[in-house]
């Protein structure tokens, strides 16, 4: 199988898709970052991903669909279906690998923080630091959630920690968070922006 791997500086050099960041390395977000630069924000299910072809002028590349079923809008009003596209897949023999971009696998169950879907190489905000696994908790029934490495996520201050970061901020919870838990301080973090007057406020 013929396997070709790309980090995000590699992608802005060929020039495969139009970019909207202007950085080539990854800065994790705190959370109120994360949540303020997400287009909308859901919690969805992986129904199905495609990968296809894709010509830019010279350049051919892969490009992969994630079809999601979208069970909860968190934040921004989202096209539904939702299809999230991004750059990298497999097709036949021919592989294209995105460093650090995380996976998504059908049946998993994902909070996303979408943005720049179709403008973007990867429509996650600040790519892995956007997407968060979803986990079911037979022994107590309830959903927590993880982050994209797998690690619990206790306190949404440890979102900005790095990716092979397993320690929390601080002493861990004694649990993690749930998705409905994760979701309020989402919806908490939007409603406590400022609200700009109107140009004519006294």
């Amino acid at each position: 199988m013929n396997r070709f791997r790309l980090i995000t500086g590699m992608v802005l050099a060929l020039g495969l898709l139009p970019l909207i960041s202007r950085a080539t390395t990854v800065i994790a977000p705190d959370f109120d970052s994360l949540v303020k630069q997400a287009d909308f924000v859901v919690r969805a299910v992986v129904k199905s991903k495609t990968a296809e072809w894709r010509r830019d002028g010279r350049n051919r590349h892969i490009i992969t669909k994630v079809t999601l079923d979208v069970r909860e809008i968190i934040k921004g009003a989202p096209t539904l279906p939702l299809v999230l596209e991004m750059l990298g897949g497999r097709i036949g023999t021919e592989e294209m690998v995105v460093e650090g971009a995380p996976g998504f696998i059908v049946g998993d169950e994902q909070i996303l923080f979408v943005r720049g879907n179709g403008r973007q190489f990867f429509p996650l905000v600040a790519i892995m630091y956007g997407q968060f696994l979803v986990t079911h908790d037979s022994s107590s029934g309830q959903d927590f959630v993880q982050r994209s490495n797998g690690s619990p996520l206790y306190n949404v201050k440890d979102v900005t920690l790095p990716m092979t970061a397993a320690n929390a901020i601080g002493l861990p919870a004694p649990r993690p968070l749930t998705a409905a838990e994760f979701a309020g301080k989402i919806r908490a973090s939007l409603a406590q922006r400022p609200v700009t007057p109107p140009a004519n406020a006294n």
